[in-house]
């Protein structure tokens, strides 16, 4: 349906967020197109969500309905209530749940929602006419939705993809195919996202607020003893740009690099986090559009400031302990776009302190050099260096904590990954030209989303595949259905992975000049699932690609 005209006249007129669409041109000039309110810091708690409590059961199985509503909430005390979509009436939606080998049925029912978006549809992005969908002959709505788990090994009408959308008015995607998704969860460890992929809007959907927490325990992860209930804590990045009314700030038309000028975790504006001198589990989950995080801690004197203690990424546990800070094997922790990140920090000996998470990753982001230092600009207006407080409280003497000490955590052994089980190796290429209206285009090797799927890996199989990123931007490369393991790096792709990157990974980054070698099996559903670059903007404006998942081998030819 189309939006009601005076709504658009007034988000028109309402400004935008911050942009950068001319970078790929040949400047390196941020363009601020709106600003936020000004907005003291540190003023307010850092929510915590809670964990969803299932419906009841359906076919043995958990089920849960959850509504997508739109609703009305104060992110900073000082500014009026913004308007957002969210799971469940929250932002970000409730965390959900499973034990590794517990299967979930999950409905996320839309209904609910109005007619006219939230924010502006530009229907030049492909995905918003039906014309966009070949031999397709139903309508497209303005609204529609469709949510994926992110990471999870699915069948592919269970996964959410980007043309099985539903709409509040009963409209559905070519290839929807059930309204409540069979989640098995047969796989690793997991701290992950749900969260909206309508091809065309997924990045408006997001910004609106449709994202939250998913989880997968396993019986290793409560061996190790990490510190749990309120010592562990989720923390989910966004940014954005608010208008003095609250209302969320993006661009009316599409612009191929957005972010925000403010810091928002777990739906709070720059929020503090009270803790006791003791250790925390911290789970990073970056669900920001387009934005990376290069985190680190610092303290008032900017010394003396508490390790993180990595042991997980995205998948399963990482091969040993990676210590992150100024003594650490890593400065910071850089999280691209729905890179994940868990964290042991102990805070014992920093009772009474007061410590900031900063970053300092630029926008749009371009790498790091050998040495850890940016090879893009920090901006003026692009940058977000202060995203949150923790304050430690003061200690009153011995603080009880039977966590295990995460220096020496044992953390259970992963097979490494073995080339020569390698049955393909395919050249992938990430490239940028401009489409029809003189607009960045980022592509996969130079084919648009509804071009011929040409990439038909065998049903348990494991190929190789060497990405070689040939634009001016680090694109986060997600796989759907599978977790890879990253091989190297580097201009050749030989450099070693970084030692938070030797885990079971299913978004890497891949930096400018950069070819990165991964190893991936496919297992173990067939059928077709996506691969894209998991900057919204740049996966609504075809930066995504299929591949298919087949029984037996089938003469292609190679994408």
């Amino acid at each position: 349906m189309p939006s009601d005209p005076t709504r658009r006249t007034v988000l028109k007129a309402a400004g935008s967020a911050l942009t950068l669409p001319a970078l790929y041109a040949g400047t390196s000039a941020a363009t601020t197109a709106g600003t936020s309110p000004e907005l003291e810091k540190y003023v307010q708690p850092l929510p915590i969500p809670t964990e969803r409590t299932p419906d009841g059961r359906r076919n043995g199985a958990k089920y849960y309905e959850i509504p997508i509503v739109e609703f009305s909430e104060r992110l900073h005390p000082d500014l009026p209530k913004t308007t957002l979509w969210g799971f469940d009436g929250q932002y970000p939606g409730p965390i959900i749940n499973a034990r590794r080998n517990e299967r979930l049925n999950i409905r996320f029912d839309n209904s609910s929602l109005p007619e006219a978006h939230l924010l502006s549809v530009d229907e030049r992005i492909a995905g918003t006419k039906p014309e966009d969908y070949p031999g397709f002959d139903g309508l497209v709505p303005e609204v529609r939705t469709v949510t994926h788990v992110h990471g999870l090994n699915v069948e592919p009408e269970s996964d959410g993809q980007a043309d099985m959308w539903t709409s509040p008015d009963g409209s559905t995607g070519p290839r929807f195919a059930k309204h409540v998704h069979e989640l098995p969860n047969r796989q690793s460890r997991m701290t992950t996202s749900y969260h909206d992929h309508t091809r065309g809007i997924s990045r408006l959907n997001n910004y609106a607020g449709l994202v939250g927490f998913y989880f997968i325990t396993s019986q290793a992860e409560e061996h190790l003893n990490l510190p749990s209930d309120e010592y562990d804590v989720p923390l989910m990045l966004h940014d954005r740009t608010f208008n003095e009314d609250g209302s969320l700030s993006y661009p009316d038309s599409f612009e191929p690099n957005v972010a925000g000028d403010t810091a928002v975790i777990n739906g709070a504006v720059w929020p503090y986090m009270e803790v006791e001198p003791r250790r925390y589990r911290l789970r990073f989950v970056n669900t920001s559009n387009g934005r990376t995080y290069n985190l680190h801690l610092e303290n008032d004197d900017g010394t003396d400031v508490p390790t993180m203690h990595q042991f997980a990424a995205d998948h399963g546990f990482l091969d040993r302990v990676v210590p992150i800070g100024p003594d650490g094997d890593l400065h910071s922790l850089l999280l691209a776009p729905f890179e994940r990140g868990d964290v042991i920090v102990d805070f014992s000996a920093h009772a009474g302190e007061t410590i900031t998470l900063r970053n300092d990753a630029p926008f749009p982001f371009t790498g790091l050099d050998e040495h850890g230092d940016h090879d893009g600009h920090m901006e003026s207006g692009t940058s977000l260096p202060e995203l949150m407080q923790i304050r430690v409280a003061e200690s009153n003497g011995k603080v009880a904590d039977e966590s295990a000490d995460s220096t020496t955590l044992d953390l259970p052994t992963v097979p490494r990954p073995n080339e020569k089980a390698a049955r393909k190796t395919r050249h992938m290429t990430m490239t940028m030209t401009q489409d029809e209206f003189g607009r960045p285009l980022h592509l996969l090797n130079n084919r648009r989303f509804n071009d011929e799927t040409t990439i038909k890996p065998h049903l348990g199989t494991t190929e190789i595949w060497n990405v070689e990123n040939k634009t001016m931007h680090t694109h986060p490369l997600h796989l759907h259905l599978v977790h890879f393991d990253v091989l190297g790096r580097g201009p050749d792709g030989t450099d070693e992975p970084a030692p938070n990157e030797r885990v079971g990974k299913d978004v890497v980054r891949v930096n400018p000049g950069e070819t990165v070698r991964i190893l991936v099996k496919f297992g173990d559903f067939v059928g077709q699932y996506p691969w894209h670059c998991h900057i919204l903007e740049h996966e609504d404006h075809e930066m995504m690609r299929p591949f298919e998942v087949v029984r037996k081998v089938e003469s292609v030819t190679h994408d």
